[in-house]
């Protein structure tokens, strides 16, 4: 029975652009038809420094008595709404209130290629890694058992550090992981 206002990140116009070693492509042409198989060099999101946050996004992050990112690909599901103007910022000023659950899990994606994208870009691809892209804006960082090793050098980040099962097969594993979230 959870209550949420399902909100988009902004009504403008923001498509992600992926450059590759084969050019610059669409990013569900690099998904869907190239099966991501280029070799990422830089992401787009083209038009973000002019898009305005939807109406009632930032009221939505100023409320909320918790925001909770889910275990997404930091590049290319999170990163688009860091980069509308104003969304950050306001998840920096609640980043107390802001829990956000590592999306790789033992140097792997729970789910599509953020792990390989990761590699590409430079970053680490541990929660370590992505802990570092969400520091500036997140409270308390959420990692699988199997990285409970990354747990410190997470928390010298300035957050806090939940060490809860993170991977989610079934809907048993997805409610345990939604309570332990919400009694944090």
């Amino acid at each position: 029975g959870v209550k949420a206002l399902i909100l988009p990140m902004s009504d403008d116009p923001v498509p992600t652009i992926i450059e590759s070693n084969e050019g610059a492509m669409h990013f569900q042409k690099y998904l869907v038809k190239r099966r991501a198989e280029p070799v990422i060099e830089d992401i787009q999101f083209r038009g973000a420094e002019a898009a305005r946050p939807a109406p009632g996004v930032l009221e939505a992050i100023s409320e909320a008595g918790r925001i909770i990112i889910c275990p997404s690909n930091p590049l290319i599901s999170i990163g688009p709404i860091l980069a509308v103007p104003g969304v950050r910022g306001q998840l920096r000023a609640r980043k107390k209130d802001v829990f956000a659950v590592c999306p790789i899990v033992g140097g792997k994606s729970l789910k599509g290629p953020s792990d390989k994208m990761l590699g590409q870009l430079g970053h680490e691809v541990t929660a370590l890694g992505v802990a570092k892209l969400y520091a500036d804006f997140t409270g308390t960082f959420v990692i699988d058992p199997s990285d409970k090793a990354a747990a410190t050098a997470v928390s010298t980040l300035g957050m806090k550090v939940a060490v809860l099962p993170t991977v989610m097969n079934t809907l048993t594993q997805k409610r345990k992981l939604a309570r332990a979230l919400l009694s944090l």
